[in-house]
């Protein structure tokens, strides 16, 4: 087993010098996703009680299961955090997708914190950290294998990086301050690598200004750095309060160059911008109110996020990263008033078709989205399937009571069918 497939292969020979009769067998294992869990509390509900960390309250989990069987199942919440695993024949969102989210009113956070709940990973990047006065950083880590492994975070900061390597038996769940690690950097990217086994690991954040709580999110690892970052579902709605702020990070040492494109109907901004090698660049997207979708090419990889501030019905933020891309998306629908936003970065109009449950009701809808261009609509009900024959991005957009969150889709699954495997 290695890397999420079972491999089994043979080979016959009739005389030591004729080239080996090779077959392969290639089984991949069940999709295993993991939540992250609830809301983790540094220094008591005061913020004063030296080493208290606490998880409050409780995550509640939406899934969706295919034509499958969901053989480990944590239930409808969680405040640890879950391990969900599924078999099936095609593995997909459409087998298991599934989503947690969590309102939190407390005297230090105030906000929603919703993501997508993700296969472990041995290495990932995040874009978004923050360390400064204000600013609490907390990484919820978990191992959900039956193996010790050895995680090393480089936490790499304005001139610098910062190591640091956590030890995570079978099972054991770790939150870790970045604050033990790192103090008054207002901006960091950290990337991360286990010394075997893949591990869950989220970045929740906590904004305050004085004593007003600014919001409360929580983040997935970005995908890898790219020339060519999509960035699907900012909704400004604060225009004049808190501007969009888009991070980049350029981990490779030469300087280069982004081109940022952000697009709401007939809005387009287009902004350059220098980064300098093993450099971050944060610039203020000045827009007016609505919802875009924001490209950034480069010459070189690099990592973006845009940070994004709403002011009703609380003053809450949500990190928005790199979308995935996909030609079929099943995906949960929560519990409060969501928005699904779909885009087209290709250079032809996409044609998309979507399938929406709602207990053993379904309603269907097709549309046409131009090149460089988004629809946006509310949704409500089970889940909802997206296809269509060319790529698209989605994200749902959250705005309710507890505050707002950004949920960014990943594909579930394992390598299989289309595994090569070379015996030389």
């Amino acid at each position: 087993e290695f890397g999420g497939v079972r491999v089994a292969v043979s080979w016959t020979s009739t005389a030591c010098s004729s080239p080996a009769l090779k077959t392969g067998a290639v089984e991949p294992l069940p999709v295993e996703l993991y939540c992250p869990g609830a809301c983790a509390e540094v220094g008591g509900e005061s913020g004063i009680e030296l080493g208290q960390i606490d998880r409050i309250g409780e995550a509640s989990i939406y899934q969706f299961l295919g034509s499958g069987e969901l053989i480990v199942d944590p239930g409808l919440t969680t405040t640890p955090g879950a391990r969900l695993v599924a078999v099936g024949d095609n593995q997909s969102t459409g087998l298991l997708s599934v989503i947690q989210s969590q309102g939190i009113a407390r005297d230090r956070a105030v906000g929603l914190m919703a993501t997508t709940c993700s296969q472990p990973l041995f290495s990932g990047w995040f874009i978004s950290g923050a360390a400064a006065l204000g600013q609490e950083t907390v990484l919820l880590l978990a191992n959900p294998s039956e193996s010790d492994t050895l995680v090393s975070l480089q936490f790499l900061v304005p001139g610098g990086t910062i190591s640091k390597q956590v030890s995570l038996a079978a099972g054991q769940t770790v939150v870790l301050p970045v604050s033990s690690v790192i103090f008054q950097e207002p901006m960091f990217s950290l990337w991360f690598e286990t010394s075997g086994v893949p591990i869950s690991i989220a970045m929740q954040q906590r904004a305050t200004a004085g004593l007003s709580t600014r919001g409360i999110d929580i983040q997935l690892p970005s995908l890898a750095p790219d020339s060519d970052n999509l960035i699907t579902g900012l909704s400004v709605r604060s225009e004049g309060f808190d501007k969009p702020v888009l991070r980049l990070f350029n981990f490779g040492d030469v300087a280069t160059e982004a081109v940022v494109t952000a697009v709401a109907s007939n809005n387009v901004v287009v902004l350059r911008q220098q980064v300098q090698p093993e450099g971050f660049a944060e610039i203020e997207l000045d827009l007016t109110d609505g919802d875009y979708l924001v490209r950034v090419e480069s010459t070189s990889p690099l990592l973006a996020g845009i940070k994004n501030t709403i002011l009703k019905p609380v003053v809450d933020f949500a990190w928005l990263t790199q979308s995935s891309k996909f030609t079929d998306l099943t995906i949960p629908i929560p519990s409060y008033k969501t928005r699904l936003h779909v885009a087209n970065f290709g250079l032809a109009a996409l044609a998309v078709n979507l399938e929406i449950t709602n207990g053993t009701r379904v309603e269907y809808q097709s549309f046409e989205i131009a090149s460089l261009s988004q629809v946006s609509l509310p949704i409500s009900g089970d889940s909802i399937r997206i296809n269509s024959a060319s790529e698209f991005t989605a994200a749902l957009e959250v705005i309710d009571v507890p505050g707002y969150a950004v949920i960014n889709p990943r594909e579930n699954q394992n390598f299989g069918e289309a595994l090569s495997v070379s015996v030389r």
